[in-house]
C-alpha cells in the first residue's frame, strides 16, 4: 500500500512515504520524513498504512498507532494531517483565556482602585467575554477584532462617551497582559478612548440656585444642593460621608475626602453655605457626627421634583451640572490652579469638562451703556443687603464665642477671608457681578 522513497543520492538521503489514497480519487501522495534511519522510515511506513486502512474502512486506529502519531513532531504530524490521514493538532495555548485573565486582572487591581472603578472595569470585562467568548485566548484577538467589538457597542446604541470608557478599560486590561509578557502587543492599542468633552451648555445661575434652595423641602436638601452648587462636591459619594469634625468654623473651610480618587482636599465655605451649615449645626442633636443623614436612594428623582417646583426646566446630569457651575463660579474670581484644587481634579480636566463662560460674562464684556448703569445699581443694592446679612450673622457669632457642642471657639469675624459679593463674588476687571446678571 505504501513505499519508502529515497530523496537524493547522498549517503544519508532524506526519505519519504509514497502511497495511493483510494478515498481521494486514487491520488498519489507523499509524506516527507526528512533525514531518518531506514528502520525509522520502515516504522513510519507501517503506521501510515495503518492510518490509511483505518480511513478506508472508517475504523478507529489501534492504540500503538495512536501513541506513535501523538509522539511525532508537529511538522511531521502536520504533513500527515495535510495528506488526510488524521486531524490537525490544536495549537497549544500560549496565552491565558480571556475570562481567566480578566479575573486575574481584577484581583490584582482590587487593592489599588476604588470599588466604583473596579465595578466599571468588571462591566467592560463582561462585554469582552460576551463578544469574544470566555475561552478565547488573549493572543488570538486581533486589532480588527477589537475594532469590531467597538463598532458593535455603537450599533447597540451606547453613547460615544460610554464606548470610550469601555475602550479605556479594555486597554488597561490588555496593556497589563503585555507588561506581564503574556501577549506581544495589545489589540486595543489604537481604539479611540479619550474622554469626550462634557456638554457644558447649562450653567445654574445664582438666582436659579436661590430658587432651588427655596423649593427644597428640608434643611438637609438645602445643604445637599448647597454642597453641590456652592462648594462643588460630588453627590452623593462626597456629600454623604461628610462629618461635623471636617468643618473649620474659624477659617470657613471644609475638608472633603473623595472616594473616587482617594484624596482629600479643602474647600472654602462661602457665606450662603456657611449659614446653611450653621443652622444645621444648631439643630443637630448632641453627639451627631454626620452632616447629612438622608438616604442616597432616589436623589435623582427627588431633585427632579425640586427643580420643577422651582419653576425651572430639568437639565441632564443634574448634580454634575451643579458641580460644574460651582467651579465656574470660583474660576471667575480665583486662579484656575487654585480652583481645580478646591474641586478636586487637574487644570486640564477643569478646562475640558467643567469651566464654562456664562452669558453674563459676555454681557459684561459688551458693556451695553443702558444695562451697565441699571445693573451696577442693582449690584450695589444687593451687596449692601448681603453685607447687612453677613454683619448680622457675625454679631450672632460674637455673642456666642464658644461652640456649645464642641467647645471650640468660632472665628472672631464669622466669615474670615470671604467677600460680601453674594453667591458669586465679583470678577476682577468687571464693573458688575458677571455670573448673576
Amino acid at each position: 500500500m505504501a513505499s519508502i522513497t529515497k530523496l537524493g543520492k547522498r549517503k544519508q538521503p532524506a526519505r519519504a512515504i509514497d502511497f495511493v489514497d483510494p478515498t481521494d480519487n486514487r491520488k498519489r501522495k507523499r509524506i516527507r520524513l526528512g533525514i531518518v534511519q531506514h528502520r525509522d522510515a520502515v516504522e513510519a511506513k507501517h503506521r501510515i498504512e495503518k492510518l490509511l486502512t483505518a480511513r478506508v474502512l472508517n475504523q478507529s486506529i489501534d492504540s500503538e498507532t495512536a501513541m506513535w502519531l501523538s509522539g511525532v513532531s508537529d511538522e511531521i504530524h502536520d504533513r500527515i494531517a495535510r495528506a488526510g490521514l488524521c486531524e490537525p493538532r490544536e495549537p497549544e495555548a500560549t496565552s491565558p483565556q480571556l475570562a481567566e485573565w480578566i479575573s486575574r486582572y481584577l484581583k490584582q487591581r482590587a487593592p489599588e482602585i476604588a470599588a466604583g472603578s473596579l465595578q466599571r472595569i468588571r462591566q467592560t470585562g463582561n462585554r469582552l467575554e460576551d463578544h469574544f467568548g470566555c475561552a478565547r485566548p488573549l493572543d488570538s484577538i486581533s486589532a480588527a477584532d477589537a475594532k469590531a467589538w467597538r463598532a458593535d457597542m455603537l450599533i447597540e446604541g451606547l453613547a460615544e462617551a460610554t464606548v470610550r470608557l469601555h475602550c479605556r478599560n479594555a486597554k488597561s486590561i490588555f496593556n497589563e497582559a503585555v507588561e506581564q509578557e503574556l501577549i506581544e502587543k495589545s489589540p486595543m492599542a489604537k481604539l479611540k478612548s479619550g474622554s469626550v468633552a462634557a456638554n457644558r451648555d447649562r450653567f445654574v445661575t445664582a438666582e436659579e440656585t436661590q430658587k432651588l434652595l427655596e423649593a427644597a423641602p428640608t434643611l438637609e436638601w438645602r445643604i445637599l444642593i448647597g454642597l453641590a452648587r456652592l462648594a462643588g462636591l460630588r453627590i452623593p459619594s462626597e456629600s454623604h460621608i461628610l462629618t461635623w469634625d471636617k468643618v473649620d468654623w474659624e477659617k470657613c473651610r471644609l475638608t472633603v475626602f473623595a472616594p473616587k480618587t482617594g484624596q482629600t482636599r479643602v474647600v472654602p465655605i462661602v457665606p450662603e453655605l456657611f449659614e446653611l451649615l450653621s443652622e444645621a449645626w444648631d439643630r443637630a442633636p448632641d453627639g451627631a457626627t454626620e452632616i447629612l443623614t438622608m438616604s442616597r436612594n432616589n436623589l435623582h428623582r427627588n431633585f427632579t421634583i425640586i427643580i420643577e417646583r422651582a419653576g425651572l426646566t430639568v437639565w441632564p446630569d443634574m448634580w454634575q451640572t451643579l458641580r460644574r457651575s460651582a467651579e465656574t463660579m470660583f474660576a471667575m474670581q480665583w486662579p484656575q490652579h487654585i480652583v481645580s484644587s478646591w474641586i478636586g481634579h487637574s487644570v486640564q480636566v477643569s478646562l475640558k469638562h467643567y469651566v464654562q463662560t456664562p452669558d453674563s460674562v459676555y454681557e459684561a464684556a459688551v458693556g451695553l451703556p443702558v444695562l451697565r448703569a441699571a445693573e451696577s445699581a442693582a449690584v450695589t443694592r444687593r451687596n449692601a443687603g448681603n453685607r447687612s446679612q453677613i454683619d448680622e450673622i457675625d454679631e450672632r457669632r460674637k455673642s456666642r464665642p464658644v461652640n456649645e457642642k464642641s467647645q471650640k471657639p468660632f472665628g472672631a469675624t464669622g466669615f474670615s477671608e470671604m467677600g460680601g459679593g453674594g453667591i458669586e463674588p465679583p470678577t476682577p476687571g468687571f464693573s458688575i457681578l458677571c455670573s448673576t446678571n
